[in-house]
């Protein structure tokens, strides 16, 4: 059986996000979060829950990729605490998926300016890296932060 959304009923439409966050020293690890947040001058998220890879399986699309995979989820498939089930079998039937198309990006040449930031709270707990190891893996190793980010750039040219 095949589920249905009435004409009046909204939407909520978005693009899907991960995010990543290390855990202070000590502390168990973070799980990444995978939400949709809209686009605007309004910014507004839903946590998606679930198992990500096994809705997009059964889309069009067979994976998902953060900032261009777009969503367009009815609002009665979001719940009160603005979280999304990806596991209900109507959310594979309702919401409908697309990707933006790329926009085409220029290689930058020239000066790129990054600040990095080392935290050390009040009571001494900081990264366990030392400044000169942490700047080396920003600023020097093979996969550092700009190689990264021109990595990122080429994907969006394409």
């Amino acid at each position: 059986m095949i589920a249905s959304v009435s004409a009046e009923e909204s939407s909520f439409d978005c693009t899907i996000h991960q995010i990543a966050s290390m855990p202070a020293k000590g502390e168990p690890p973070i799980p990444h979060q995978t939400v949709c947040k809209t686009e605007g001058k309004i910014e507004n998220f839903i946590s998606l829950d679930g198992d990500i890879d096994a809705f997009f399986l059964k889309s069009p699309f067979d994976q998902f990729e953060a900032g261009r995979t777009q969503l367009s989820i009815p609002t009665s498939l979001v719940s009160d605490g603005k979280r999304l089930d990806l596991d209900d079998h109507r959310s594979s039937e309702l919401i409908v998926t697309r990707r933006r198309l790329g926009r085409k990006v220029i290689h930058r040449i020239g000066t790129w300016k990054v600040l990095a930031v080392r935290v050390i709270d009040s009571t001494g707990d900081g990264p366990t890296k030392d400044k000169r190891n942490l700047a080396h893996d920003i600023f020097d190793d093979a996969l550092n932060l700009v190689s990264i980010c021109v990595v990122i750039i080429a994907e969006y040219a394409r």
